[in-house]
């Protein structure tokens, strides 16, 4: 029989970058939604960017959503970055099963796999847990209800009861300044203070992904 308590213990996370609201911490299950494709771009790449720093990191989904040259331009090596592809919550599952404890895992357009179920979903929780991954479920779509996030984030991800944070990432440019505005609708206790609207400048950060 296992063993259900053991000592709490706090542990450090990930910020895609300096300014970012949320840090994203080992044992966690975040979901994320990128409402335009730089927002998107930017949040896959710098989130790589920082958990490779940490060590091996997993990425997959039903379509790669990374480029190994952007990552380059940002000083990273791609080589402790381990990518496959998966259609349906059942293969997600499996491959979770080959990931290392203690890794960071991004899954891209996570809403679009196959049979993807409340059950599921336990099991994706049940995962974190045993294993204390950094699991995060991104999803870029153009269609986005925004005077409805708490129901976007249920069509979406079924359960957003069982996510330690839910963030909604969108891009807004003038006179070629450019800024990423996030709004926090669930983050850990201990972050709380993060919950609400931010907006962080990410102009260099656009100038090193787009080459201009």
């Amino acid at each position: 029989m296992p063993g259900f308590f053991q000592p709490v213990e706090e542990t450090s996370g990930i910020k895609p970058f300096e300014g970012f609201p949320v840090e994203f911490s080992r044992g966690s299950l975040s979901a994320v939604v990128s409402t335009d494709e730089l927002a998107g771009t930017l949040f896959v790449h710098t989130l790589l960017r920082e958990a490779l720093g940490e060590g091996k990191v997993y990425h997959t989904g039903p379509k790669r959503a990374f480029s190994p040259t952007i990552l380059k331009t940002l000083d990273v090596e791609p080589s402790n970055l381990l990518s496959a592809n998966v259609y349906s919550a059942d293969e997600l599952l499996q491959a979770l099963g080959y990931v290392e404890d203690n890794s960071t895992v991004l899954v891209s357009q996570f809403p679009t796999l196959r049979e993807v179920s409340k059950e599921k979903l336990l099991e994706l929780r049940k995962r974190v847990d045993e294993a204390s991954l950094t699991l995060i479920l991104h999803h870029e779509t153009l269609t986005f209800n925004e005077l409805d996030l708490p129901g976007e984030f249920t069509r979406l991800f079924i359960l957003p009861e069982l996510f330690d944070a839910l963030l909604v990432l969108r891009t807004n440019s003038y006179r070629g300044h450019h800024k990423l505005n996030v709004t926090v609708l669930k983050a850990p206790p201990e972050q709380i203070a993060s919950l609400g609207d931010h907006s962080v400048s990410i102009d260099s950060i656009v100038k090193v992904i787009t080459g201009r």
